[in-house]
């Protein structure tokens, strides 16, 4: 199989937002290119699949939100009503389990759960849960797109940002 479509078939959600960052500014430099001809032009064996001909781009911008230092996914849109009833237990061992956690907190014996700060509401017509910290965001929760299926092993926030903008835990 040929490699270049070998490591197509390869590249998964994940892949795609660990390279997301670099890959919005690729997105806009090439635009940027292309208007003034400065872009390679294509080589005659290059085959583009008709699939990808066919479809028209259509966003005109993107806004892209990193906000390290913000509040929890938790406290925000990532609704756990479970939360709302463990609030102030210990956090189950069950969970807990020899994982290893953040050398701030050292281990989790005798941490408490909490609740989210706000209450949560459904919006729109997909019934988005948005914190009341963000009722604009409820307001257009049907224009949002909520990504939940980012996860790092890493236990501290740095490792995971690093991860997070690079694909990789160790910056450099």
């Amino acid at each position: 199989m040929n490699p270049l479509t070998q490591h197509q078939l390869n590249i998964n959600r994940r892949h795609f937002f660990g390279k997301s960052a670099t890959g919005i500014g690729t997105a806009a430099l090439s635009t940027l290119l292309g208007k003034e001809g400065l872009s390679a032009a294509p080589q005659g064996n290059e085959k583009i699949p008709d699939y990808i001909r066919q479809i028209a781009p259509k966003a005109k911008r993107v806004i892209y939100l990193f906000q390290n230092g913000a509040p929890t996914h938790c406290d925000l849109w990532d609704y756990k009503p479970k939360l709302k009833e463990l609030h102030n237990t210990p956090v189950p061992e069950s969970y807990v389990g020899g994982k290893r956690f953040s050398t701030m907190t050292g281990n989790a014996n005798g941490k408490l759960l909490l609740a989210p700060v706000e209450p949560f509401k459904q919006y729109g017509q997909s019934g988005a849960w948005v914190s009341d910290f963000m009722p604009h965001i409820g307001g257009i929760a049907d224009k949002v797109c909520f990504v939940k299926s980012m996860h790092t092993d890493a236990v501290n926030h740095a490792p995971g940002i690093s991860f997070f903008m690079s694909g990789a835990e160790l910056p450099g």
